[in-house]
């Protein structure tokens, strides 16, 4: 699988990083992180309760929070195709006071952050597989979602019905789908990592 190495950052914390959010309405409602250190595993999830600027941006001050609570130049970000730091440079842009862009671009700089589908899957790797997307990849390395139909569009309409109806199961479902992305993200970077190593 591996065709070429790749350097992958020796840390004491690893991130594995997937928002969720409605592009049509320019809107993140969820930033998770399955985080991994001596301590073990965690999943933390930054989510917006409403479809408000206050609660997106009170969910963005969270997660800026825990990241600067990092050790700074100990940890290292892992995610998937360019869909978060493009999102995050334009969230910077519309709440400028919680973050600057110099911060934004630190986080996603290539020292400690990982595009493991650009940098990784698409440069160094070959698959017998049709597509190279997140589910494509850990589905074929035997992840299994929790949720029969997994889907960032299924995610968009669970976020609008728990709107109407404050079912905190629907919030639930989304959490735990966002969950299985940033695990998704682990099992792909270890299995990599073990034929870098191999």
């Amino acid at each position: 699988v591996m065709t070429t190495r790749f350097p992958f950052p020796t840390v004491s914390h690893e991130l594995f990083f997937d928002i969720e959010d409605d592009p049509t309405q320019g809107f993140v409602y969820l930033h998770g992180v399955y985080e991994r250190s001596q301590k073990g595993e965690n999943f933390i999830s930054f989510v917006a309760k409403d479809n408000t600027p206050e609660a997106e941006k009170s969910a963005w001050v969270e997660f800026w929070s825990f990241i600067r609570s990092l050790p700074k130049d100990d940890f290292s970000l892992y995610y998937y195709s360019h869909h978060e730091s493009t999102t995050y440079k334009r969230m910077q842009e519309k709440y400028s006071d919680v973050t600057t862009a110099k911060e934004v671009e630190w986080l996603f700089d290539k020292s400690h952050s990982v595009d493991l589908y650009y940098d990784v899957i698409l440069k160094c790797t070959e698959w017998p597989l049709y597509s190279y997307s997140l589910k494509e990849i850990a589905q074929y390395l035997k992840f299994k979602w929790r949720d029969e139909t997994p889907s960032g569009a299924l995610s968009i309409q669970w976020f609008n019905e728990y709107l109407k109806d404050k079912d905190p199961a629907k919030l639930q479902r989304i959490i735990e789908y966002n969950e299985d992305d940033c695990k998704a993200t682990m099992i792909i970077k270890d299995y990599l990592a073990h034929y870098n190593n191999a």
